[in-house]
């Protein structure tokens, strides 16, 4: 069965997401090397943010295998990211670094866990031997 144009989209839109992540880590990081921390720090929200809207992408994209199992993912990040506003508003970098530990990371692990399932399922019903989704592929440094 071939894929959905909707499901190549969301496909493409991870990929260019991805790129955009490592993009604003690398803004981020020279910022810091270079003295700027209120702008590193921001950089920092920023990619936060971007990573919340990077696994709503991901639930979507899980949604079309699983609409359950994406609707779960869906609710997670709806929730983290009302709980992200509130941390963002309070300004304690402390309590971002923990949230970032104990809800975000897991959350997104997740969510790629799921989305890479899917993409694995999907190649292996097109008759596709399963390989690395492409936003899981990082070229060697």
């Amino acid at each position: 069965m071939p894929k959905s144009q909707s499901t190549a989209s969301l496909e493409q839109e991870i990929v260019r997401m991805k790129s955009d992540l490592v993009q604003m880590s690398r803004s981020r990081n020279l910022a810091l090397r270079e003295g700027h921390r209120d702008e590193g720090q921001r950089q920092h929200l920023s990619a936060l943010e971007a990573e919340l809207k990077h696994v709503g992408t991901l639930a979507r994209y899980v949604q079309t295998a699983s609409p359950a199992a994406g609707r779960e993912l869906a609710t997670r990040q709806s929730l983290a990211s009302r709980h992200f506003q509130k941390l963002k508003a309070s300004g304690n970098p402390r309590e971002v670094s923990s949230w970032v530990t104990e809800e975000l990371a897991p959350l997104l692990n997740k969510s790629e866990q799921a989305a890479h399932l899917v993409a694995s399922l999907s190649s292996r019903e097109d008759g596709l031997p399963a390989k690395p989704t492409a936003w899981k592929t990082r070229p060697d440094r």
